[in-house]
């Protein structure tokens, strides 16, 4: 049996049929070896289902590689959040828990990069490890690079914005056990609700090297990659005109009461300064003259100071 810590894989699989071979190709491509393949199809109507149970068979001989598919008789679709949180809950207890996109593309040391950094950290506190990636398009070619992530990241830093990708996050089982406390995850976007816990009470790891290719095609729901002006627009249409900010204002509000008392003096004070209800005078000005970045991009905090000066 493997002395090497175990990683589970968690991938949600939806109408994934035209990239999700290549994705499969590229998990058991890992130079890591004690790794389960957890897949949970959420509602397929495609041949997504087909090529998932071919390669469980082809795990079969492939030492240090297990594939496990979480039925899903009635066919449910849950919706991306939903799903992921099931895929967490469900999986069985490994020491990491990596989440994992249908359509994207794993460099063969992703696993392996990620378990060095985490086993270099105290286990007992929550700890998330995230690394870069490249974009590209439908066929793979390079198209650009990422934002760098600013480190260390600290709470205020996660507040409205999310700075990993949900692919290139591994967690520990510390930060597993912790997120799935919460009395209801409805609503909550994994990678968001991890990087916060992180952020907060434990260590967020962050590897400029990239281990994945993050394929954009027409298909692709994310203005991420996008040029300035694209990403301003989008920023004030999410957050001005749209539900972005309320959307984000109920995950500060749950995330309050799940864990407010367990947060240190610095980060319960930021949190309960952007959550909290009615919005007073001193609030509204401590708010707008927040004197720290909260977005890491210039049309990000525009439209987020923007929102706070509207009082949204």
């Amino acid at each position: 049996m493997s002395s090497a810590p175990s990683v589970n894989i968690l991938l949600s699989v939806y109408n994934g049929e035209k990239y999700l071979a290549a994705q499969l190709d590229s998990l058991f491509a890992q130079t890591y070896r004690n790794i389960t393949i957890y897949v949970r199809d959420d509602g397929s109507e495609d041949d997504s289902l087909s090529i998932v149970r071919r390669y469980m068979q082809k795990s079969l001989s492939e030492p240090g590689i297990r594939m496990i598919l979480l039925e899903n008789e009635e066919k449910r679709n849950l919706g991306y959040m939903e799903s992921f949180w099931t895929l967490l809950r469900e999986s069985g207890s490994a020491d990491y828990y990596a989440f994992c996109d249908q359509d994207d593309y794993w460099l063969p040391e992703k696993v392996e990069k990620g378990v060095a950094a985490l086993e270099k950290e105290d286990m007992r506190q929550p700890l998330l490890y995230s690394s870069s990636f490249y974009y590209c398009d439908a066929e793979m070619n390079f198209s650009g690079d990422p934002q760098k992530i600013k480190v260390p990241v600290q709470f205020k830093d996660v507040l409205f914005y999310t700075p990993a990708f949900g692919f290139t996050i591994m967690i520990n089982h510390a930060l597993r056990d912790l997120a799935l406390s919460a009395s209801s995850l409805a609503g909550i976007p994994h990678d968001g609700w991890c990087q916060k816990i992180a952020a907060s009470m434990g260590r967020f790891i962050y590897d400029p090297e990239r281990t994945a290719g993050y394929r954009r095609h027409s298909a692709t729901v994310t203005y991420a990659g996008a040029g300035t002006l694209k990403m301003i627009a989008k920023w004030i249409r999410n957050d001005i005109f749209g539900a972005g900010l309320s959307e984000q204002h109920f995950v500060l509000e749950r995330f309050y009461e799940e864990y407010g008392d367990r947060l240190g003096k610095k980060e319960y004070a930021w949190l309960n300064l952007f959550r909290e209800r009615p919005v007073t005078v001193k609030i509204y000005l401590k708010r707008l003259f927040f004197p720290e970045r909260l977005r890491p991009s210039m049309g990000g905090e525009i439209a987020l100071r923007g929102c706070f000066l509207a009082n949204r």
